[in-house]
């Protein structure tokens, strides 16, 4: 049942507080964006460029730092100094050419040139890749870098690929005996600089003393207008940005409208979400609501599903647990003034009836003595057979209304077993009934001993008068978890489901002479004495009654 329009509930007064709370800012905030957006957007196309710009250096800067620690390596080799001190000619030993070798494998280096102090190459490896010196060379332009010089770039043409050298001394006793270059192929550094490309934006130019300009791939670029330049990665050398040709306020347009539309989407999110919210809540609330009008009109067997999230679940089953202890109390209740009803009565009934029934009785066998008449004397014994079965009913009645307590001692339950067994052995020959004990023979109880031996003798004598034409009786006890399990069991005529929900109620009798009041003693017996008591029976297939006495009040261990 949806709950009415003008009783909101508190949840979903809170969560459509929370809605607007939420919505309010961002719809300031986005007000204040579209006043302030040019300068947001200049300011965040600047940082990033600037941040792009400073990163890319730094990856330059780094990879220049890797070619210097390769050439000092070579550098500090003793046969780099053993070949510098041997004549002219000399060959290069196995050791620094396979290093060399090595080293040239990477496919940032063209080769490693060994020279004189003149600037005479005298090696180059690998061989096949000796060098002619450009025209201009001296022009060139030549920086020093820490302890290495660099030389170049010579830019790209008549189908050689661009390099720029990297060039470091060998000292022998402080004195100059030879130089180490690396060639370096040209765009393993200037690709270096090709994260920066916003097509039709802007260009990232590699600058080397306002007199080289290269693209990310090593080829002469021509100079255009400048929008952003780098630190010095390399002395003289710089990464400058400069204008690609298209409009540079079309990203920050489009920054602006995916931050304008983000914040659309957000307010179309947060609402869907808290109607969401809202609905799915009531979910939860309106059962919980129905739940405990069903309680206030006295019915509990109403229960709410626990699966809500989080503290719906807890409620629910918190609810839960309430509607059952309600049940269980009133229940316990209403029965504990149904027994203090029935004990007021069972007072009356012992004083008004058996007192009179006593007088009949003493009367009956008076008049029985002085009678002749065999006829008279036959109607006197059924007179007072019926007045015994009055009083027994009376007696089962005083029973079941105001039980004595157990005085619960151990009991082996083989011994109660044989007990009934040989109480009932004559009327189970009579009736051509089977009585089979079984189960584990060292089991014991904590009972009172004469409950016990009248809750067997109960079930066993109801298991005879479903077993009319004969049949099988079984009593077994097993221990199964924690629990001893006695159980009785009759292959007699059973009964059907209305019966056996109603077989336990005071008074209720399927048998001609029954008082309906040997199965509810029985049970209250069983309670009493701690256990619980179960029945299972099917039309036809016979019943099996189960009593369950946890470990705690009986058993071995």
């Amino acid at each position: 049942m949806p709950l009415r329009a003008n009783r909101l509930n508190l949840a979903r007064r809170y969560l459509w507080g929370a809605l607007v709370a939420a919505l309010i800012p961002l719809v300031f905030i986005a007000a204040l964006y579209d006043r302030y957006s040019a300068d947001l957007v200049d300011n965040l196309v600047t940082n990033r460029v600037n941040a792009n710009l400073e990163a890319a250096a730094v990856r330059m800067s780094n990879f220049m730092a890797v070619q210097v620690n390769k050439l000092e390596s070579i550098v500090d080799l003793p046969d780099t100094t053993d070949f510098f001190l041997e004549e002219e000619g000399s060959a290069i030993s196995p050791l620094l050419r396979d290093f060399l070798l090595l080293e040239v494998e990477s496919p940032d280096v063209y080769a490693i040139e060994l020279s004189r102090v003149s600037g005479e190459t005298v090696a180059t490896v690998p061989a096949n890749r000796t060098r002619e010196d450009p025209a201009g060379l001296n022009t060139l332009p030549l920086v020093q870098h820490g302890a290495v010089e660099i030389l170049g770039p010579v830019l790209p043409g008549q189908g050689r690929p661009g390099w720029f050298l990297i060039r470091m001394p060998v000292f022998l006793n402080q004195q100059k005996i030879g130089v180490v270059s690396l060639r370096m192929r040209l765009s393993s550094l200037t690709e270096l600089a090709a994260q920066l490309v916003e097509p039709d934006v802007y260009q990232p130019q590699i600058v080397v003393f306002e007199r080289v300009r290269m693209t990310p791939v090593g080829t002469e670029a021509f100079s255009t207008k400048e929008l952003a330049r780098s630190r010095q990665f390399l002395p003289g050398w710089r990464i400058h940005l400069v204008e690609g040709g298209g409009d540079l306020e079309e990203p920050r347009e489009r920054i602006r409208f995916v931050l304008l539309f983000a914040a659309v989407v957000s307010a179309l999110v947060l609402v869907a979400l808290f109607l969401k919210m809202s609905q799915r809540l009531s979910s939860y609330l309106v059962p919980l609501n129905e739940g405990a009008k069903a309680i206030a009109d006295g019915n509990f067997n109403v229960p709410v599903s626990e699966d809500g999230p989080g503290e719906l679940g807890t409620l629910a089953r918190s609810y839960n647990r309430m509607r059952e202890q309600l049940e269980t109390l009133i229940a316990s209740r209403v029965e504990v003034e149904r027994r203090a009803a029935l004990g007021g009565m069972a007072a009356g009934i012992a004083h008004e009836i058996r007192n009179p029934l006593a007088t009949v009785v003493t009367t009956v066998h008076g008049l029985k003595r002085n009678e002749n008449d065999p006829e008279r004397r036959q109607m006197f014994d059924v007179i007072s057979s019926e007045i015994t079965r009055v009083d027994k009913t009376i007696g089962e009645f005083l029973n079941y209304a105001k039980p004595s307590p157990p005085v619960r001692e151990p009991v082996l339950i083989r011994d109660a077993f044989r007990s009934i067994r040989t109480l009932l052995a004559t009327s189970a020959h009579e009736k051509n009934i089977v009585i089979d004990l079984s189960g584990d023979s060292s089991l014991q109880i904590e009972i009172d001993p004469a409950h016990f031996s009248q809750i067997l003798l109960n079930l066993a004598l109801n298991g005879f008068d479903a077993m009319p034409d004969g049949g099988h009786l079984k009593l077994r006890a097993y221990r199964d978890g924690g629990s001893i399990h006695v159980t009785v069991s009759d292959d007699g005529s059973g009964m059907d489901d209305a019966t056996r929900e109603r077989v336990l109620r005071p008074f209720f009798t399927t048998r001609a002479k029954g008082s309906g009041l040997g199965l509810p003693v029985t049970k209250q017996l069983v309670e009493t004495n701690g256990g619980e008591f179960f029945i299972e029976s099917e039309a036809g297939h016979g019943t099996t009654v189960t009593l369950v006495f946890p470990r705690g009040s009986g058993g071995q261990q």
